[in-house]
């Protein structure tokens, strides 16, 4: 079973002031002028329950910061099923992404899926329209406009070109946009927007998301063991 779970520099020219010195241009008796305060990041966090046959198995935690036009997205998830009070399966994945105007120039993960681990992060690559993709030591170039198919901004849901972020599979996906839903989440009746996305062997992909403007509100999938898995945010 396969549970998804889920952003760089800014050069700044700077005229040099010798700290607690007025700036000799400045007018006698005026303090030197200060460059303006930058904007604080902006950071929110969001939590899903992860429920299989009306039990939850999971969650998964999502910190977001913005800050100018860079984004950094660190995910964790984790999950436990049990049978008969004994864990028949066990899933961690933790990655980290980083976006800069809309392209992705950072990520890494780390993955134990029932045991089998896997590493995965992304290099510069010497053909400017590619990254390199570093999958458990292996490296391959892709297309810069692949993404990791995390799945928690709405804008991830407009590109075809995906990896799994705790395998590294690639994903050519379709998405139709299914319109327009309100949902009941925790009490509360959301207005959202339903897409389903879908890639064909060989590898199989199929995922359907609810947004609430910009925010991940609910994902559904199949596991390989054909049970429905649903994610509800929480907080």
């Amino acid at each position: 079973m396969k549970i998804l779970g889920v952003m760089l520099a800014l050069t700044t020219a700077l005229v040099a002031v010798t700290p607690g010195r007025a700036d000799p241009a400045a007018p006698k008796g005026e303090a030197a002028p200060h460059a303006p305060a930058s904007k604080p990041a902006a950071k929110s966090q969001q939590t899903f329950d992860i429920v299989r046959k009306g039990d939850k198995i999971g969650s998964n935690v999502i910190d977001i910061e913005r800050k100018g036009d860079t984004t950094t997205a660190k995910n964790k998830t984790n999950i436990s099923v049990k049978v008969m009070y004994i864990e028949a399966y066990r899933y961690e994945h933790a990655c980290s992404e980083t976006w800069k105007a809309g392209q992705l120039t950072g990520f890494k993960s780390q993955t134990d899926d029932n045991g089998t681990k896997h590493t995965i992060e992304i290099a510069p690559s010497a053909t400017p329209d590619k990254i390199t993709l570093i999958v458990d030591g292996k490296s391959s170039e892709e297309p810069k406009s692949i993404a990791p198919a995390s799945l928690w901004s709405r804008d991830l849901v407009t590109r075809t070109e995906l990896f799994d972020p705790a395998d590294g599979k690639r994903y050519t996906v379709k998405v139709k946009d299914l319109g327009e839903e309100t949902l009941t989440i925790g009490g509360v009746a959301r207005k959202t927007q339903h897409f389903q996305l879908s890639a064909k062997p060989p590898e199989d992909f199929d995922r359907d998301l609810w947004f609430d403007g910009d925010e991940l509100v609910r994902m559904k999938l199949v596991g390989s063991d054909k049970s429905v898995v649903v994610s509800d945010l929480v907080k």
